[in-house]
């Protein structure tokens, strides 16, 4: 075997004798050295044949870039290093490889762009490394590359229709990014040709869940994560592709959000075994927050596009969305997503009610008149010189409006006062009580609707504000509250909150209320998501009451909590802000026998499952975890899909993790993964038929005679195994 190298584009390699005849060449110019066998292996050989042929140092640096004492492509098999007789031979086949560069506007169409000189001096190191070294000083400049596209990625997905894409861009600037142009592309390429039951593309449906995320202020990463949320559900075999081109950040998210995805339709198939508070908990447990609001997002577009479905499934999903999800939104302080879906799912499960009621509210709320009240009570502060904190307005939704008149028994809609709200949050008791005159100065008041929680009627709970119903803009009826940042904060992450008086929680939960509190931090604070509340012009689209607080300084793992912009009573023990301490983690866990919730200890590893499941006992079975097999390094986490599967069927799915590539001691074979230079230990399959009666001890079925054994199969171009 022997290379030839006429440029640093150029290599000819050729192999003659028994093992067959080859040759690639990478695009470049020919030269008259193209063809020339070099059968030496070593430095000293090339410099001998070089001064046979009358070659200079120059020359030779020029013509031969490539050494080493062993002289053979990474991709091809090992030999026993001998060196093969020379034969004459027709010429071999030539494969190109890499990409193909237009000759036209392409700085590699010349190799005159390639014709440098080198300095003559003697080789310190071997030539392979001097031609793959930048040199400044010898290469020059290249002309200006202009078949790239705007996008970085447009030149790996030239196919790739970006008119959907472009008006991402006009309507957000997150979509200009290349994480997310290339997120785009990789979706477009994933689900070409996929349509949903409506006869809309997937495609639609992952860019409006992101253009949704995007308008909530989410980072570059969700909204690349969203574009590709469904790849691997439709698509396994595309992981390849988005671990090449996507951040092991984002590709992590996209597990998430599929197995997700997995579980919530394993409890519409499951109502029973799986409770539905143990799937908020569940939901609301995960570490990655950013993934269940994807999910969510999701969840949205799916309900809008849930007419294409037959009557009997739109049931199952709407009270899945009202019972699931809308509840984890509201927990997590999303108020315009549990809205929505709390609206979505009523139109579906009542929609005689919806459409009444829509028709009745639609001239109730005006969202122009209440943003001119907001203005003129902002005004008003102004100019009494009142500090507020925050001034926001909402119109009320329309389940929760329902909700109210069936726990009131009303059935009149004029004796709901709150079907508008505005919100004044101030720094003290006192301007409390100087932003109500403002109110009552700039609107009249319905009479006998004035209340003071601050003073005069004291609440159990804690909660304090002042009401006052006032006609607004248009005689618009509206519900004002007026309180201070504290008294927000006992409202929104105390012992007030909202969340769980409308959820009626009979009993005291320290575990829930720590995960809400601090979760509706980690969204509004750390991921800025915007609540889609009306504010002044100009105002930010966040939630800003508690910043006078340093809510935003706030860091629950330690860090700024000594800060002195913090103030003291976010330190207080009572109200201190604190990530909860996880005594267990709660996955779900599938076997023949049924499927249940259950709760492991903290850093469980995946390894022990198969005892603990009793899978050791059962030859052909195995144990995934979120659809992979798992590397014995891995640890199970809140929300993890456990699954007991034949092997056969845990091998055909995608690729197990690879965090690891030890083995665990019991009976195992190793085996090669696409994409993985490390063997991943999986459960031997069995030579024989396995009994009948082991898996029937178990609840599970009979296991047919196990498959072949796995065989381990080169492939060519990357020195990798696949199993066949």
């Amino acid at each position: 075997m022997a290379y030839v190298v006429s440029s640093p584009l150029q290599v000819t390699r050729t192999s003659n004798g028994g093992s067959g005849k080859r040759s690639v060449a990478a695009r470049g110019t020919v030269s008259s050295y193209t063809g020339t066998r070099l059968s030496s292996s070593s430095l000293t050989g090339y410099l001998s044949e070089a001064s046979e042929r009358g070659l200079d140092a120059a020359s030779l640096y020029k013509h031969f870039s490539l050494s080493g004492t062993q002289r053979r492509s990474v991709a091809s098999s090992p030999t026993d290093g001998r060196e093969p007789a020379a034969k004459a031979a027709p010429a071999p086949a030539t494969v190109t490889v890499g990409f193909d560069v237009p000759n036209s506007q392409s700085a590699f169409a010349s190799s005159s762009n390639f014709a440098f000189a080198v300095k003559e001096k003697p080789a310190a190191k071997g030539l392979l490394s001097r031609a793959f070294t930048p040199d400044t000083q010898a290469l020059p400049s290249l002309p200006e590359v202009s078949t790239l596209t705007q996008h970085g990625s447009g030149n790996f997905f030239p196919d790739v229709d970006t008119t959907l894409l472009h008006d991402l861009q006009e309507r957000h600037s997150v979509f200009h990014t290349e994480l997310v142009s290339t997120a785009y592309m990789l979706a477009a390429k994933a689900h070409a040709g996929q349509h949903r039951k409506d006869g809309s593309s997937i495609l639609s449906h992952c860019v409006m869940t992101s253009l949704q995320l995007a308008e909530l202020g989410l980072g570059a990463e969700s909204v690349a994560a969203s574009l590709l949320h469904e790849v691997l559900r439709v698509n396994p075999g595309f992981r390849s592709q988005m671990e090449e081109f996507m951040p092991a950040s984002v590709v992590q998210l996209v597990d998430r959000v599929t197995t997700i995805s997995e579980i919530s339709q394993l409890y519409r198939n499951n109502r029973d075994s799986l409770g539905e508070e143990k799937m908020r908990r569940m939901l609301l447990a995960m570490e990655d927050v950013q993934a269940v609001l994807i999910k969510l997002a999701c969840r949205v577009h799916n309900m809008k596009t849930i007419k294409a479905l037959p009557r009997d499934k739109q049931v199952v999903l709407a009270q899945e969305t009202l019972d699931i999800f809308s509840v984890v939104a509201n927990r997590l302080g999303v108020w315009c997503l549990k809205a929505e879906l709390e609206d979505l799912a009523f139109s579906i499960l009542h929609p005689e009610d919806y459409e009444t009621l829509k028709a009745q509210v639609a001239k109730r709320q005006d969202p122009v008149a209440l943003e001119r009240t907001i203005a003129k009570v902002k005004a008003g502060l102004d100019a009494r010189g009142v500090q507020y904190e925050d001034i926001s307005g909402r119109p009320k939704n329309l389940y929760g409006i329902w909700l109210k008149m069936k726990a009131s028994g009303i059935t009149d809609l004029s004796q709901v006062y709150d079907v508008t709200a505005l919100r004044v949050v101030v720094t003290n008791k006192h301007d409390c009580y100087v932003a109500l005159r403002v109110v009552q100065e700039c609107y009249r008041t319905m009479p006998n609707r004035s209340k003071d929680y601050i003073k005069d009627e004291r609440k159990a709970n804690g909660y304090q504000s002042l009401h006052e119903t006032i006609y607004g803009e248009d005689d618009l009826l509206m519900e004002v509250q007026i309180r201070t940042h504290k008294m927000h904060y006992i409202a929104e992450y105390g012992f007030a909150a909202h969340w769980k008086y409308k959820e009626k929680l009979s009993d005291e939960d320290e575990w829930l209320d720590k995960e809400v509190q601090y979760k509706k931090w980690l969204t509004n604070y750390k991921l800025g998501v915007h609540d889609k509340k009306v504010r002044p012009n100009g105002a930010p689209k966040v939630d800003s009451a508690l910043k006078g607080l340093g809510m935003h300084l706030l860091d629950a793992q330690g860090g700024s909590m000594d800060d002195l912009a913090v103030d003291p009573f976010l330190r207080h023990d009572r109200f201190k802000l604190q990530a909860p301490t996880k005594q267990h983690v709660s996955v779900v866990v599938q076997t023949q026998d049924g499927i249940d919730t259950r709760e492991f200890p903290i850093d469980f590893p995946a390894a022990r499952l198969s005892a603990d499941l009793g899978v050791d006992a059962l030859p052909g079975y195995a144990v995934t975890v979120n659809g992979r097999i798992p590397a014995p390094s891995t640890v199970l986490k809140c929300g993890d899909l456990v699954q007991v599967v034949t092997l056969e069927a845990a091998l055909s799915r995608s690729p197990p993790d690879r965090s690891s590539g030890s083995s665990s001691q019991r009976q195992q074979t190793l085996v090669f993964f696409p994409g993985s230079s490390t063997p991943v230990a999986v459960p031997a399959p069995s030579t024989s038929a396995p009994s009948a009666a082991a898996p029937r001890a178990a609840g599970l079925p009979p296991v047919a005679p196990a498959p072949g054994s796995v065989r381990r199969v080169r492939v060519p171009s990357g020195g990798r195994t696949a199993m066949h």
